[in-house]
Parts: structure tokens; sequence; C-alpha cells
């Protein structure tokens, strides 16, 4: 049988830091500025307990970054949860 690592808790701050870092590692979309999440009272069907408020592609073209934040966000979310204290 498989078993499944528990998520890590990490603090909002280093997980949007995580997020606009891998944003900004995809074409075209180096110039990013920010990505904002919240901790949620309960947890969504993939079992994160956080999740994407807003980002801005700054400089970039959302064309471009828009699939990409929203194939990392469910990345993150499957390996890291939001501490507690965030």
């Amino acid at each position: 049988m498989i078993s499944l690592a528990p998520r890590v808790g990490l603090p909002r701050s280093k997980l949007e830091g995580m997020l606009l870092e891998f944003l900004q590692a995809y074409p075209h979309c180096r110039e990013a500025t920010q990505v904002v999440i919240r901790r949620l009272d309960g947890t969504l069907e993939n079992g994160a307990n956080w999740a994407l408020v807003s980002y801005d592609s700054g400089r970039a073209p959302r064309e471009h970054c828009d699939p990409a934040i929203y194939v990392l966000v469910p990345i993150v979310q499957h390996h890291f949860d939001m501490a507690p204290d965030a």
C-alpha cells in the first residue's frame, strides 16, 4: 500500500513566496510581483486549508501567467498546508 506523506505546514509568507518564485520561473511570467493566499476555516475538496485570493502579474502578460498560476496552486496545495499561526 502506498503511504502518502502528510502536508508540511508553512507560514503564509513562505507559501506566497514559494508560489511567486514558481510563477516567475514560468516563461513570460518573470515580472509577476505578488501572490496572495488565505487560510480557510475548513478544507477544499483536495484537502488544502488555503486558497489563492489573487496574484499580480506585474508587467508580465496575464494570458501567460493565468494558466501558470492555476497549474501551480493545486500542486503546492497537495504538498503544503498553511501553518495554524499564519
